[in-house]
C-alpha cells in the first residue's frame, strides 16, 4: 500500500513537471512562433516598402522625363515662332531697304556712308566695295564730290551702304547696310522681349 501509494505520489509529482514541462514548451513554442511571424512581419513590410518606393522613383523618373520633353518641346515651339516672327519683321525690313535704294534719297544716304567711312579709314590707298548695282551711283557721287577711292563689287551683298578699305594703313570701315542689319538683328530679342529663358 505504502509502495502503490508512493507510486501514485511519484506518479503525481511526474506527471506535474511533465504537465509544467508541457506549459512551458507550449508557452516557448508560442512565444518562437509569435516571434517569426513578427520577424516576417517587418521583413515583408520592408520589402513592401522597398518595392513601393522603387515604383515611386520609376513614377517620378518618367513624370520629369514627360515633363522635360514637354518643356524642351514647348520651348522649341517657342523658338521657332520668334525665328518666324524674327525673319518676317527683318523680310520686310530688307523689302523697304530695296525700295529705299530705288529713291534719290538713297543717293546722300550713300554719299553720307562714303564720307563717314574716308574719315574713318584715313589718306591713303582707298578701295570701295558696293553692290554691284551701286558701282556707277558711287561713281558719280566721287565724281561729284571730288573724294578719291577705287570703286569694286562686294563679294558678299552689302544691302546698300560700302565697305572702304585702306590698302595703305590696312583700316577698313563697314558702313553697309547688312552690318547695321545684322547688329539690329543681334539685338533685336533685348530690345523687344523675345529672348526665352
Amino acid at each position: 500500500m505504502d509502495t502503490t501509494e508512493k507510486l501514485n505520489k511519484f506518479s503525481h509529482m511526474v506527471m506535474k513537471e511533465a504537465q509544467e514541462k508541457k506549459k512551458e514548451i507550449i508557452t516557448q513554442a508560442e512565444q518562437t512562433r509569435n516571434e517569426t511571424i513578427e520577424s516576417s512581419e517587418i521583413e515583408y513590410l520592408k520589402m513592401a516598402y522597398n518595392k513601393i518606393q522603387n515604383a515611386i522613383r520609376k513614377i517620378d523618373k518618367s513624370i520629369n522625363e514627360e515633363v522635360s520633353k514637354a518643356v524642351v518641346e514647348s520651348k522649341q515651339a517657342l523658338f521657332n515662332r520668334r525665328d518666324e516672327i524674327i525673319d518676317g519683321v527683318f523680310k520686310n525690313v530688307r523689302n523697304r531697304i530695296e525700295a529705299f535704294k530705288k529713291q534719290d534719297e538713297y543717293r546722300t544716304f550713300l554719299e553720307g556712308q562714303l564720307k563717314a567711312g574716308l574719315s574713318q579709314v584715313g589718306e591713303g590707298e582707298i578701295v570701295a566695295l558696293v553692290d554691284g548695282e551701286d558701282i556707277s551711283l558711287m561713281q558719280e557721287i566721287l565724281k561729284s564730290t571730288g573724294l578719291r577711292a577705287r570703286v569694286e563689287e562686294s563679294d558678299e551683298l552689302l544691302l546698300g551702304g560700302c565697305i572702304l578699305i585702306n590698302r595703305t594703313k590696312n583700316i577698313m570701315s563697314d558702313c553697309s547696310v547688312i552690318s547695321r542689319l545684322n547688329q539690329e538683328r543681334a539685338s533685336f530679342l533685348e530690345n523687344y522681349g523675345l529672348s526665352i529663358e
